[in-house]
Order: structure tokens, then C-alpha cells, then sequence
């Protein structure tokens, strides 16, 4: 566990030791596919750190549509401001397949910077990344187009796989709401891409025809 623990950023200088001290101090998680973490409104007293599967974070419009902010896998934290805050969760946490996470506390966090300060200087290197991130996320939704989004995802799974061919596990309607948009949309850009020759689908099946070309098309480029 102590590896998984130091393949997140925020962890990831952390010493052997320093990093055993602090998981001594965490109980695991297993997950159900399905399974809600926590909700939005929920009181943040921890956040958590994907040891395995994926956890999806999400929100929902007041008409009652489902916008995913962020799916994280392992090696991946999230929830990390709420509870540094004493804040309520802003959003859901769901998991989109079986999962592990470890969840750590504030407490248990406190004792371990107490025990070794220098914790602090990893975790805030951690936090600017994550602010990378969502500042990443919002160019993406903001000024890209929705095949651009589709392909970039498409190649973020394919990486994610290790694989040009998968298996596509998330609804057509979770994955819309991943790069935000809708189903219909979403249908019309998987169109174009195959029209393209970039990609194939078959069912939920996909296959990267032409990476590089994906590429540049995620990139806005084509």
C-alpha cells in the first residue's frame, strides 16, 4: 500500500518511513462498482487516495443532468480541499468500477505532519498540480470543440488501457457528460472521428485507427 500511496503527488518525496507511519494510520476501502463515496453538501473531515478502479467526481444541474468534473484512478487524490477547509464536499464521488481507496482523516494527517514537517512542502507541490489540472479542465470544456474533447479522451483511455482497442465501460451518457456534452453530440463527434478513418466503433467496442492523427485532432490541430 505504501506504493500505491507514493504514486500520488501529493505523496510521492514522502520517505519510506514517513509514508508508513501515515498508511499505519488509515483503514482502506473497497468500493462496489455504483457505490457513492460521499455527496455533495456532505461534511469533508477526509480525503482520499485511489489505490485501485476509478472514482468519478461529479455534480448535478438543477435539471437534473449529470456533469462529471474529474475521473481519477490510481495514484490519484481528490478531496483534498474540502477537508483541509473543514468545508462540505462540493460535489459526488462515485465509483465507476470496483475500487480501493485510502481514505485519510485530518487527524491522521495532523500527527503525521507532526511527526515530520517536511510533509507539508510535498503536499503543497501536490496541490499546485491538482490546480494545473482543473485549470487544464476548464480550457478544455471552454474553448475546444467536442471532437477535439472525444478524442482526447478517447486517447487518455487508450493510455490508460495500455491498449488501441477497448472496451468502452462507461455509458455513452457518462461519457458525454465527462467531456461536456450530450449523448446526441457525443454520437455525431464518435461519427466524424470514424468518418475520419481516426477511429472505429463497433458497439461499445473502440479501436484507435490513427493515433497520431487523433492527436492532432485533440489538439485542435486538424
Amino acid at each position: 500500500m505504501i506504493k500505491e500511496l507514493k504514486a500520488a503527488p501529493m505523496f510521492s518525496l514522502l520517505r519510506e518511513d514517513s509514508a508508513r507511519r501515515l498508511v499505519e494510520r488509515c483503514v482502506p476501502r473497497r468500493l462496489k462498482t455504483g457505490e457513492v463515496l460521499f455527496s455533495a453538501g456532505e461534511k469533508a473531515d477526509r480525503f482520499f487516495v485511489v489505490l485501485s478502479g476509478r472514482v468519478k467526481l461529479y455534480k448535478i444541474s438543477p435539471k437534473g443532468d449529470e456533469q462529471i468534473l474529474h475521473l481519477y484512478g490510481a495514484g490519484n487524490t481528490f478531496g483534498e480541499a474540502a477537508a483541509w477547509g473543514g468545508l462540505p464536499y462540493p460535489a459526488f464521488a462515485e465509483a465507476v468500477e470496483d475500487s480501493a481507496i485510502l481514505p485519510v482523516s485530518r487527524d491522521a494527517l495532523r500527527k503525521a505532519v507532526a511527526s515530520d514537517p517536511d510533509l507539508v512542502l510535498g503536499m503543497l507541490a501536490g496541490m499546485s498540480a491538482k490546480l494545473r489540472e482543473f485549470a487544464g479542465l476548464i480550457e478544455e470544456l471552454s474553448l475546444k470543440e467536442v471532437p477535439a474533447r472525444l478524442a482526447g479522451a478517447l486517447l487518455a483511455e487508450s493510455e490508460r488501457r495500455g491498449s488501441r482497442s477497448f472496451e468502452l465501460k462507461q455509458s455513452k451518457r457518462a461519457l458525454a457528460a465527462q467531456i461536456g456534452t450530450i449523448p446526441e453530440t457525443l454520437s455525431r463527434a464518435l461519427s466524424k472521428l470514424s468518418a475520419r478513418k481516426l477511429i472505429a466503433v463497433e458497439g461499445s467496442a473502440i479501436t484507435l485507427r490513427d493515433p497520431a492523427g487523433l492527436r492532432r485532432a485533440a489538439e485542435g490541430l486538424t
